[in-house]
């Protein structure tokens, strides 16, 4: 790949992105140590590197269109003509490869790469081949990342595609700071680079001998890009996280937008329901402006929320979903089992609070289960330090209704020791 003056005088007055203003979760270690081995072979490879393409290195490791050998589609990939063609190739690396290596996973992202990077080198022989008559005798190697680089183009816009690029314009501080720092969409910046591409790959085909930039390589990496983003879901996952973000959006606005709040957070349940944070951030969107027929349903979903909390092995977000369900005043229809356990779980995690009011809750509510008998005396016990006289009624309760009770001793003792504590008040 060429790079002639006009080029390299394009690229240093054009904006240079370096944000594209998301988050990523974990390190991206597969695009660092891509970036890595680009610039270290470039390094060592310097001594023996020529500008036009003319040198045998490129001749060796880069990738002959009209006699190529299988190695090359990949080593071709870490060979770059100068300092400019490696920069701008690395920038966008680094730019846009740890957002989509967080999207897609680091053994994803480097069949991305690779893949991208071989696509692109097939589509361009392909070309070339097509037009070669029209062509020089011996084309130039192919050589350099943008290829694959391309390939990562795509998944980024379908993944992040509400995202912004924030920009840096050396010429624009000229005329102020407000043309030197820029922000722009990523779906409108990126449609420009692929309309100059096609425009390119159309040009070299109405002219072959005007081939210097190998467009036809970037849009094959670009296809082999979107291929992978509907392969893992991108569309769907992107979708999911700005649905999730609209809905806490608008249940941040109150009433107003609480009926908008709702439908996001249940449409996003449509794609992830067994998702039991968001269930409970349905629930409380239901309950905080809802109708009465919406506060039972959001009991619902607060009690489906919990027992997917416990499937999932989550025991602390169960408990502050029943937290958060006293709080609002939600009634959860559990079975007396459920109670007792779930309070037995509150105690551990130190919410007193939380596995009272489910204790008492299994009292009124199944009183002639076999579980009410356990809650009674737990409930005393966890009385005594708060309420002595309340404690000493419900152990009072539970001795006159389960005399016989192999707990019955430990009851007593416990509604003498309240008894001591109501009178010392």
């Amino acid at each position: 790949m060429r790079f002639s003056s006009w080029w390299v005088a394009l690229l240093l007055v054009t904006p240079l992105p370096i944000s594209a203003g998301q988050k990523i979760r974990r390190t991206p270690w597969v695009t660092y140590t891509l970036i890595a081995l680009n610039v270290l072979v470039y390094l060592v490879t310097a001594p023996d590197r020529s500008p036009d393409l003319g040198s045998h290195l490129f001749r060796l490791w880069g990738l002959l269109p009209l006699a190529p050998r299988p190695v090359t589609l990949v080593t071709s990939l870490f060979f770059h003509v100068s300092m400019v063609h490696l920069f701008w190739n690395m920038a966008f690396l680094w730019l846009f490869g740890p957002h989509v290596e967080d999207a897609v996973g680091p053994w994803t992202f480097l069949i991305l790469f690779l893949g991208g990077g071989i696509t692109a080198g097939l589509l361009h022989m392909a070309v070339v081949l097509l037009f070669a008559s029209h062509l020089p005798a011996n084309p130039e190697p192919l050589v350099g990342a943008s290829g694959a680089v391309s390939a990562i183009l795509a998944p980024f816009a379908i993944r992040y595609h509400r995202a912004h690029l924030r920009l840096i314009w050396p010429v624009g501080f000229l005329l102020g700071n407000k043309w030197g720092d820029l922000e722009a969409p990523a779906l409108a910046a990126l449609g420009v680079w692929l309309a100059q591409n096609l425009a390119g790959a159309a040009r070299g085909i109405l002219d072959p001998a005007s081939w210097g930039i190998a467009y036809w390589a970037h849009l094959g990496g670009f296809v082999f890009g979107l291929l992978t983003a509907e392969l893992t879901g991108l569309f769907r996952d992107g979708r999911q996280e700005y649905t999730l973000e609209d809905a806490r959006a608008a249940a941040a606005l109150g009433r107003a937008r609480h009926a908008v709040a709702v439908e996001k957070f249940r449409s996003f349940l449509e794609l992830d329901p067994d998702n039991p944070g968001v269930r409970v951030e349905l629930a409380a969107a239901e309950a905080k402006y809802g109708s009465s027929e919406e506060r039972r349903e959001a009991a619902r979903e607060m009690a489906g929320a919990v027992r997917l909390f416990q499937r999932q092995g989550q025991h602390v977000g169960a408990i502050r979903a029943c937290a958060q369900a006293v709080e609002m005043g939600l009634p959860l229809a559990f079975t007396s089992r459920e109670r007792l356990r779930l309070s037995g779980a509150a105690q551990d995690q130190g919410d007193r609070a939380t596995a009272i009011a489910l204790l008492q809750d299994l009292i009124a509510e199944t009183p002639d289960a076999s579980e009410s008998e356990i809650a009674h005396l737990r409930l005393g016990q966890l009385l005594l330090g708060m309420d002595p006289q309340a404690a000493y009624i419900m152990l009072s309760t539970f001795l006159e209704n389960y005399p016989d009770s192999e707990w019955a001793r430990r009851a007593r003792d416990l509604r003498a020791e309240a008894a001591l504590l109501a009178d010392a008040e």
